[in-house]
């Protein structure tokens, strides 16, 4: 076992050494360079034992357990949503098949799904949607309520325009109380 000036020295002569070795001029050159030029001789590293599998690092890195969690679950419910929804449309596709244009029979008034193509679509359009009849009186409402509060925004503007010129409102309509029914006895007496 070394002692620790043992140890001390050592490693001041490992260190002189270093700088001996970068600040020697009469080192080996290559051929062709000239004595004068700067020329920093490659040094070969002085060995350092830091146990067997060479120096221990330790790298911060963010975590990724929730995004590799994340990424997992993504998966596992596109997959639990995608996997039979495909098989399904597939099913369609191969079994049913699209409709075919025909002639429509006297007498015979098509269902609104019934102008539609592919099977889902027409599923969608019959049990999902409302049919365009519905949507366009729905429609109809919205506009008829709409020209119902605008008539009376404007009623109510004539109304207020009337009031003004003529000097009433509603504060007129109020008859106000007589002042001898009031009772000031709590007043005349504050302390009693």
């Amino acid at each position: 076992a070394l002692s620790w000036t043992e140890m001390v020295g050592m490693s001041l002569l490992r260190a002189v050494v270093g700088i001996a070795a970068k600040l020697n001029p009469l080192k080996s050159r290559p051929p062709g360079v000239p004595l004068l030029a700067r020329f920093q001789p490659s040094i070969p590293g002085v060995p350092v034992r830091c146990g067997s599998h060479g120096k221990r690092l330790f790298v911060m890195k963010p975590a990724e357990f929730y995004d590799k969690r994340f990424l997992k679950l993504l998966r596992f419910y596109i997959l639990l949503t995608g996997i039979p929804a495909f098989a399904f449309i597939t099913f369609i596709n191969v079994f049913i098949g699209e409709a075919e244009l025909a002639e429509i029979p006297e007498g015979y008034v098509p269902e609104h799904w019934e102008y539609y193509k592919h099977p889902v679509t027409r599923w969608l359009c019959r049990y999902m949607f409302d049919p365009p009849e519905k949507d366009y009186e729905k429609l109809m409402a919205i506009v008829n309520i709409e020209a119902e509060k605008a008539e009376l925004r404007l009623l109510q503007l004539e109304a207020r325009r009337v009031m003004r010129r003529r000097g009433d409102g509603p504060w007129h309509q109020y008859e106000t109380l007589d002042k001898n029914l009031i009772d000031h006895s709590p007043k005349a007496h504050p302390d009693a």
